[in-house]
């Protein structure tokens, strides 16, 4: 239980190193944080794309699969 504990603390307090050196870095540079919100979202809406591409593949891979199954 105590190394779980050891490694549960070491987390938190790396991350709230990370989290400091994210936040002195983002008041230096304000354009880095727009950037990298711009690029999340673009991330995001290009992944949304590809799911739905995806889901649309499956469902018109599934229909030819019960359609051939059908007519064997």
């Amino acid at each position: 239980m105590e190394k779980g504990l050891c490694i549960g603390g070491s987390v938190v307090v790396a991350g709230i190193f990370v989290g400091f050196v994210a936040y002195r870095i983002a008041k230096k540079n304000p354009k880095l944080l727009k950037n990298a919100r711009k690029k999340v979202s673009n991330i995001g809406k290009k992944t949304s794309a590809i799911a739905v591409e995806a889901k649309q593949a499956f469902a018109e891979g599934f229909e030819t699969a019960k359609t051939n199954v059908a007519t064997a």
